[in-house]
């Protein structure tokens, strides 16, 4: 389902880096999920990120794992309205969570796929907004296609006015093999701009 109102007031089309130079490449991640095999001080880190707050998580009726752009680029903040409206959802009472908030570095590529994961178990909906295929965060996408996740994954995705744009905005072969069927089934809602962006959620439950 999409909002084809092409006006795209209030969003900018600047590169970002969608935690970018600093998250592993989506095979590297895609990689590591299915051969992933952790050491007991790999063990230990995973399980003191991802149980930090998971009485907190645990106590809300909906959990919703916020994916997409980081950084302080105007993707990330349209990322964060997302964000901030899902969490502050009270009925039924609800908790929004991103992978970044559990401190992980680039250096430790070989838990990053697997905190994701688990993480992605923890959340009731998981919530992805993107721009376009060319942020660090298109490995997150490719792992929602799995099976497992694909139930709970709902997709923004920003719509632009000009056919070349869309395209050029979209075209990654690896990441489209992934997402197509996320991007084309009932869960996933279009937007133009930030307005456009807002009411997109509601469509969430």
């Amino acid at each position: 389902m999409y909002n084809h109102k092409m006006n795209a007031d209030g969003c900018d089309d600047e590169p970002h880096d969608g935690g970018g130079s600093t998250a592993p490449s989506q095979d590297e991640l895609l990689d590591k999920l299915e051969n992933v095999s952790l050491s007991p001080t790999e063990h230990q880190r995973i399980k003191d990120l991802v149980n930090r707050d998971l009485t907190e998580i645990k106590g809300y009726d909906r959990r919703y794992l916020s994916v997409g752009a980081g950084g302080t680029t105007g993707a990330a903040t349209r990322r964060k309205i997302v964000y901030e409206l899902l969490d502050g959802r009270t009925d039924p009472p609800a908790v929004a969570f991103r992978l970044e908030d559990y401190g992980l570095t680039p250096d430790e590529i070989r838990l990053w796929a697997r905190a994701f994961d688990i993480l992605c178990g923890r959340a009731t909906h998981i919530v992805a907004v993107i721009e376009d295929f060319d942020g660090g965060y298109v490995w997150e996408m490719g792992l929602l296609f799995a099976p497992p996740y694909r139930e709970k994954a709902w997709i923004l995705k920003r719509k632009y006015d000009d056919p070349q744009t869309e395209r050029e905005k979209y075209e990654n072969g690896m990441a489209a093999s992934h997402v197509e069927l996320l991007l084309t089934g009932p869960r996933c809602f279009g937007w133009a701009d930030t307005d456009d962006l807002r009411d997109s959620v509601s469509e969430i439950p």
